[in-house]
This record gives C-alpha cells, structure tokens and sequence, in this order.
C-alpha cells in the first residue's frame, strides 16, 4: 500500500476546489493542505513523471487563483471565459494525476 492517501488528496482537491467556487482565495498555494501533500508527493517521487506534472499542475492552479484575485481585488467583475475554462482543466487534470498515481505507486 502506498504511503500517501491518495483518496484523502482527492477529497483535498475537490475541497479546494469547492472554496474557489465560494470565491475564497484567501488560503492558496503550499499552505493549503492540499499543497502539503502535493509537496509530500512530489518530494518523494520527485523522478517520477507524473509526479512532476501533478506539482506543475499544482502550480499552475496557484497562478490561475492568483489571477483571480488579482480581478476581484481590481474590482473587475467580469471573470473570461477562457480562465474559468482553464481553472477547471486544470482541476481535471490534477484529479487524474492523482488517480494515475494511486495505480502506479
């Protein structure tokens, strides 16, 4: 069995995800406890390809919410299509790497 619940890190995901849906991006990036085990993940499987991409998904979810907040602290309303587009595939894309490494670790 693998030493990191990756069912745990799904529900962690979907909670985040949750919260940017509730427009909260106070709480973002390592400090999450989503981001935690990302980390965890990534520093022990750090030459495994997957677990490369999770982190840089994981990133790449960081700089979208930054994005985000940086419109709504600008009063700006109006969220583009194309970001809302992007937040979500990046969330699809980081629930599959975790399923896929479930499988291979």
């Amino acid at each position: 069995m693998s030493r990191h619940d990756f069912e745990l890190a799904k529900e962690m995901l979907d909670s985040l995800k949750k919260s940017f849906d509730l427009n909260s991006f106070e709480k973002i990036g390592g400090e999450t406890e989503f981001g935690k085990k990302v980390a965890s993940i990534y520093s022990q499987y750090s030459d495994n390809p997957n677990a490369k991409n999770l982190d840089f998904q994981y990133k790449k979810l960081i700089q979208i919410a930054n994005d985000i907040k940086h419109l709504k602290l600008a009063n700006d309303a109006t969220l583009p299509d194309w970001l809302e587009e992007e937040l979500e595939a990046v969330f699809r894309k980081t629930k599959d790497l975790l399923i896929i490494l479930e499988n291979d670790l």
